[in-house]
């Protein structure tokens, strides 16, 4: 099996995705401190969809940083959800919610298009080409 390593892709997409659930997630702890919390810090108005949002996004930006295959398809429904789930804000024109979802919309398309996820092999060094045939003394 071979490894696998980000492309800058994938940190821009990582790097998105650690904004926009980093801001649920902070937006979900204080709203269950304050009774007067603005909608665009909140998925449809739920405290604990925020708080499910902003953890799928941070593992989400947390696997295309590691380069994990399962990166991708684990985006791909977590945007389209959070797209879905953000509906209601974007008929208020909340001009956050607006460009989190154009961001959003742009890297689902990308995604869909490309893996920015680059599978790097292993080297293979034939008999020939190795060191001890030139005399190296490391064994």
């Amino acid at each position: 099996m071979g490894r696998t390593k980000p492309k800058f892709g994938a940190l821009v997409i990582a790097s998105i995705s650690g904004v926009v659930g980093g801001k649920y997630l902070i937006g979900g702890a204080l709203a269950l401190m304050i009774d007067a919390v603005v909608s665009s810090v909140l998925v449809a108005d739920m405290i604990l969809l925020t708080f499910a949002c902003g953890v799928t996004l941070c593992v989400a930006a947390g696997a295309f940083a590691d380069g994990s295959t399962w990166a991708r398809p684990i985006t791909l429904v977590t945007y389209a959800l959070v797209i879905a789930l953000s509906v209601p804000a974007l008929r208020a024109m909340d001009p956050v919610i607006i460009a989190e979802t154009v961001a959003m919309s742009v890297s689902f398309l990308y995604l869909v298009v490309r893996n920015p996820i680059k599978r790097v092999d292993t080297t293979k060094v034939e008999d020939s080409d190795s060191a001890t045939r030139f005399g190296s003394t490391l064994r």
